[in-house]
């Protein structure tokens, strides 16, 4: 069973928050899928994304890294699994009822002329999908404010506003308006795809 990303329909929006930053014309934005693993969020920009599908069986293969799970067949095609937890040096425990694969192809090169199609497609194995939010390249902060590995696989960071219908809440001295916020975490696909494989470079 598959799904295309879209966002979940329980009343909320997300909106990508900035302050004192320029606004207007000639930014650039881009659609994001949200999804957690572990207790962190992170986002994978939407167009390399090229289906969501239930947990299924995986067969394991010799001579890989241990965050490889091994393969699955996605439309007849033969697909690399890679466990998010262990590959982001996250804390491992078995999957839940709302894992996903996302299957993902890809990012091109600078001199790489193909299509979505030829590009190598890869399985993220993930503990839950969230929403489809849109953000601007000025909303990113730098990965790194990240310390040591923790930048190694990360584009950028955007703090998230969430709007609900909840009523504001106030707090201090001056009452001021509480507002709630989480940060989404970028991957990126290209080094997370780039790993050693049986004493070569593999490169997703």
């Amino acid at each position: 069973m598959t799904s295309s990303p879209r966002a979940a329909g329980n009343g909320r929006t997300v909106t990508a928050l900035t302050s004192a930053r320029p606004s207007g014309e000639g930014r650039t934005h881009q659609d994001v899928l949200t999804f957690h693993v572990a207790d962190e969020e992170y986002g994978i920009n939407i167009e390399y994304i090229r289906e969501i599908t239930k947990s299924k069986a995986i067969t394991e293969v010799p001579r890989v890294p241990t965050f490889v799970a091994g393969i699955i067949l996605v439309r007849g095609q033969v697909v690399p699994v890679i466990d998010l937890r262990q590959r982001l040096r996250l804390s491992t425990e078995a999957s839940g009822s709302k894992a996903r694969i996302l299957v993902v192809s890809r990012p091109a090169g600078e001199s790489e002329i193909s299509s979505e199609d030829e590009r190598e497609q890869f399985g993220l194995i993930i503990d839950r999908v969230n929403h489809v939010i849109r953000i601007s390249d000025l909303d990113l902060e730098p990965p790194s404010i990240l310390a040591g590995h923790e930048s190694e696989f990360v584009s950028g960071l955007c703090r998230i506003r969430i709007e609900d219908d909840a009523p504001s809440q106030r707090s201090g001295p001056g009452l001021a308006v509480m507002e709630r916020f989480r940060i989404v975490i970028l991957l990126d696909l290209t080094r997370l795809l780039t790993f050693e494989h049986a004493g070569s470079a593999r490169s997703a």
